[in-house]
């Protein structure tokens, strides 16, 4: 008899396309849990009778590979959510998106239901109220936040896509944020960036210079105490599962080669950008490692489909103009054109990468690779993503 696949794998086989978007605490811009939509093909929504697919059973087992958090909001057909509450028991604390359904009868105390906000002053209650920017002017808002604060516990704001909104939610005080905003760099003109700032850009010069050898990477990398502890704790931890222990950054080279070094080590200085919200740094190993998988359909560079990835996010980390970063930064001509206009192979991957993260179906439906490829590829990324995450919080 057949092993069945491990419940990540069963994830995958899921004909439709999954979205995963964090929802941030407002005030503190930590990820309280994320939000998973389900949607078919085409990015629209699934009947409420639809079939039960068999990764349903098993959504409590699968979060831990795609979340560190026991909690999520899920938007789902109404024949999935009833499977859920009537499943196996769980330690996981599902929220389940009714968008004006009834809510289920359930007597457990791991799940609770979000409404979508509406002008309409009805009786119905609920924990969570998800309140879509796109739907309402800020008049509007103001004068219905009092309301809606009296009925939900929780106010969550959703599709806060720019500065501007964010800052709207925070003067508020929304408690959950959903949207694109922390992904915007501000744009202030002349604003100087921070120490840390300075330092990574410095960093990352150094080991982007394309006659940069083996041996200056190494000391390139010694030269940051911190940078090159941190890459010997990941590179000897489970993540990489080496047969023996590396004791220096030039063993290190010698193993895995001095462009991935280079590589692992320029991503490592993305991530003590400790002045912006963890998350960017998710989402820059996200795209990263999303590139690079898409890189074999594209028949491309897997170490410059991971840079484009992982770079794209230097604009919200400096809050600079991206134009402006790379004038400072010796990258290839095919980086900087992925980077700057999404052009060549590597540019084609990273607006896949970027249309499936803004949630853009159409945009993925044009694509020219096969939108099942794209959806596997998404899932991946975040898996591997979460996992390298836990390393680098240990």
């Amino acid at each position: 008899m057949a092993d069945k696949p491990a419940p990540f794998q069963l994830l995958k086989t899921y004909n439709g396309l999954i979205h995963r978007q964090p929802l941030f605490v407002s005030d503190s811009l930590g990820v309280d849990s994320y939000h998973l939509s389900f949607l078919n093909k085409q990015g629209e929504k699934i009947d409420d009778d639809s079939e039960v697919p068999a990764f349903i059973e098993q959504l409590p087992d699968i979060l831990p590979a795609i979340s560190e958090r026991q909690k999520a909001l899920l938007s789902m057909p109404e024949s999935w959510r009833d499977a859920l509450l009537h499943g196996q028991k769980s330690n996981v604390d599902f929220i389940l998106d009714v968008n004006g359904d009834d809510e289920p009868q359930t007597d457990s105390q791991l799940f609770s239901f979000a409404r979508h906000a509406s002008l309409n002053k009805d009786s119905k209650n609920s924990k969570t109220l998800l309140i879509d920017l796109a739907e309402f002017n800020s008049e509007v808002l103001t004068e219905h936040l009092p309301y809606w604060r009296d009925r939900h516990d929780i106010l969550c704001a959703t599709n806060v896509n720019d500065l501007g909104e964010f800052a709207f939610c925070q003067q508020h005080e929304l408690d959950l944020l959903q949207g694109q905003f922390y992904t915007q760099p501000s744009g202030k003109p002349n604003q100087k960036p921070s120490p840390a700032i300075q330092i990574l850009m410095e960093l990352l010069v150094k080991l982007q210079d394309p006659d940069v050898d083996a041996d200056d990477v190494a000391h390139t990398v010694n030269l940051d105490v911190s940078l090159s502890y941190k890459l010997l704790r990941l590179i000897n931890s489970a993540f990489f599962g080496l047969p023996r222990e590396v004791a220096s950054v030039k063993q290190a080279i010698v193993l895995l080669g001095y462009k991935k070094i280079k590589t692992w080590a320029s991503l490592l200085s993305l991530s003590a950008a400790d002045d912006k919200p963890v998350e960017l740094r998710v989402v820059a190993m996200t795209r990263a490692k999303m590139c690079e998988l898409l890189a074999k359909y594209y028949k491309g560079d897997t170490e410059i489909f991971f840079a484009a990835g992982l770079f794209s996010s230097l604009d919200a980390l400096t809050d600079k103009p991206m134009a402006e970063l790379l004038n400072n930064l010796p990258l290839s001509e095919d980086l900087n054109q992925a980077l700057l206009n999404r052009s060549g192979l590597a540019g084609r991957a990273l607006n896949d990468v970027l249309n499936y993260e803004n949630g853009d179906w159409q945009a993925i439906q044009a694509s020219a690779l096969p939108v099942e490829i794209i959806a596997r590829a998404y899932l991946d990324a975040i898996n591997w993503a979460k996992e390298l995450n836990v390393q680098l919080q240990d």
